[in-house]
């Protein structure tokens, strides 16, 4: 045989017998056979031309195809597919080779080709496809407790200390911490445990400890919190607020969504003339124009205040209207549609939830035993009970004055001076020529001096003479506006009415809704 012909090796074996590709195939994959070793059979061509590599190629492709048929493999299944068997994927390598005449593929097509036939049926390439995602950031809101902080509430959610304190440090140059109230919501986003490590981790934080100012913590990629502070624009805006009187004026305005503070102040303008606990009937009505501050994004920023009200009384016999209204040289308050003050010169009673015991007038002195003037009206009330100023004035005397035990004595304006006795203790401040103002508190109830037991008495001087506080409160004048107060105020009264007209009814009522409880 020439030199350059030569044969395939063959094992060493006693007997040449013929063995089976299947076998052949079988034995190499157990490495009990020496894969077969191709040598060259024909002379390659002078030049190195087409032939030389395409036979370059074929060695390449035998190798890969023998590398492959070594390695070790699953046993394949019933359920396994033609495209799993060995034929193929020698067909599937073939094809990527070109006919005669064609550039061959180069090294790195022959590495992808082999990394593809050694592949497992099913398995990926890449670890993070088979990754489950990650847990989004959890959004949560929490409002402190009583004798709460928000480095202890950071800490019941799992946060560690080092970065509370972090928090707390950075929130602190912007805001007073121990300022914050009960009930302040905190919104937050964390970072879950499963995702963060072993605790959770604070993303963001938001804290509004008023309606227009917002503070908001952020967490960057490098761990550092920074704070952002924001300012809300305010914009007052008109409510109205209308409804039928059921059981009481507070109940039915409450259910209509009047807030509280708007609510209070219409009671008190309209108590000079209006007794709520016996005026009011059923079928009796309200209507109110309420100003209110809002900021850009709807929250309310504080809790109204009454423009105009109206009230009927008695089952519709009565009707009580009041405006707002500042004159030049007076407080703002409420007058009628005449332009007469609402406030009289003297309260109606001294005291709140009381009854009068004794009248004005002569009666039988309980304790002395003789009939004489009663020169006031007694007031029953348990002890303690605070006493109010009846008017604006200035105290003429507070001390003890014989029989009338601790008193004190208040002059006002038009000659009128009232007077206050048996009080148990005078309220602190309250002493000669200090002014006090109309309801504020100057005493207590008790019975000293000559007293059968704890009530007030009452008096009332005009020109230095003792008369019927009844009578005088009854008919006691009010102010009224004059010149180019009334000219400005029939003007106000006029864009009231245009304004109510338009003003949109209160939404979503709260009987709590008054940001102050």
């Amino acid at each position: 045989m020439p030199d350059h012909i030569s044969s395939c090796e063959r094992p060493t074996d006693s007997v040449d017998r013929f063995v089976s590709p299947s076998s052949q195939i079988s034995a190499i994959q157990q490495n009990q056979v020496k894969p077969p070793t191709f040598v060259q059979i024909r002379q390659p061509a002078p030049g190195g031309g087409i032939g030389r590599k395409f036979g370059i190629a074929l060695s390449g492709l035998a190798i890969a195809i023998a590398l492959g048929w070594a390695m070790p493999r699953p046993v394949p299944d019933a359920s396994s597919t033609a495209q799993d068997s060995v034929p193929s994927r020698l067909a599937s390598a073939l094809d990527l080779y070109p006919e005669a005449g064609t550039p061959l593929p180069d090294m790195t097509a022959l590495a992808s080709v082999d990394a593809s036939v050694g592949a497992l049926p099913g398995a990926s390439n890449s670890a993070a496809a088979d990754a489950e995602p990650a847990p989004p950031p959890v959004e949560t809101s929490v409002r402190l407790k009583k004798g709460d902080t928000v480095s202890r509430m950071l800490g019941r959610l799992g946060i560690v200390a080092g970065e509370v304190a972090e928090v707390v440090a950075a929130l602190a140059k912007h805001m007073r911490m121990e300022r914050l109230a009960i009930g302040q919501l905190i919104d937050m986003t964390l970072q879950p445990a499963e995702v963060a490590g072993a605790e959770p981790v604070l993303l963001a934080l938001s804290i509004r400890p008023e309606p227009r100012r917002e503070y908001r913590l952020e967490r960057d990629e490098d761990g550092d919190y920074s704070v952002e502070e924001v300012i809300y624009d305010v914009t007052p805006k008109l409510q109205r607020a209308a409804g039928e009187i059921e059981d009481s004026v507070i109940a039915s305005a409450g259910a209509a969504g009047v807030p509280h503070a708007p609510l209070a102040e219409m009671l008190r303008a309209l108590s000079w003339d209006v007794n709520f606990q016996h005026d009011i009937k059923p079928g009796d009505r309200f209507d109110m124009l309420i100003e209110r501050s809002w900021t850009s994004d709807g929250v309310a920023v504080d809790g109204g205040r009454v423009l105009w009200a109206e009230l009927t009384t008695g089952g519709g016999a009565e009707s009580y209207n009041i405006y707002r209204f500042k004159p030049r040289n007076g407080e703002e308050y409420f007058y009628d549609a005449k332009g007469l003050s609402v406030v009289k010169a003297l309260l109606r009673t001294p005291l709140n939830m009381s009854r009068i015991s004794s009248h004005f007038g002569l009666r039988r002195h309980p304790v002395l035993g003789f009939t004489r003037l009663h020169a006031g009206v007694d007031f029953a009330a348990p002890a303690g009970t605070p006493v109010l100023a009846a008017g604006a004035g200035s105290v003429i005397a507070a001390r003890v004055n014989g029989g009338y035990g601790r008193w004190v004595k208040i002059r006002h304006d038009n000659g009128l001076s009232t007077a206050y006795a048996h009080l148990s203790r005078i309220a602190s401040g309250v002493r000669a020529r200090s002014r006090v103002r109309q309801g504020q508190v100057i005493g207590f109830v008790g019975s000293t001096g000559l007293s059968t037991g704890p009530h007030l008495h009452f008096e009332l001087h005009r020109g230095g003479r003792p008369v019927d506080p009844a009578s005088v409160a009854r008919t006691s004048l009010r102010t009224r506006l004059q010149g180019q107060d009334l000219v400005r105020f029939t003007a106000r009264v006029a864009e009231i009415e245009t304004a109510r007209e338009s003003a949109a009814l209160i939404e979503n009522p709260r009987l709590e809704d008054d940001l102050g409880g």
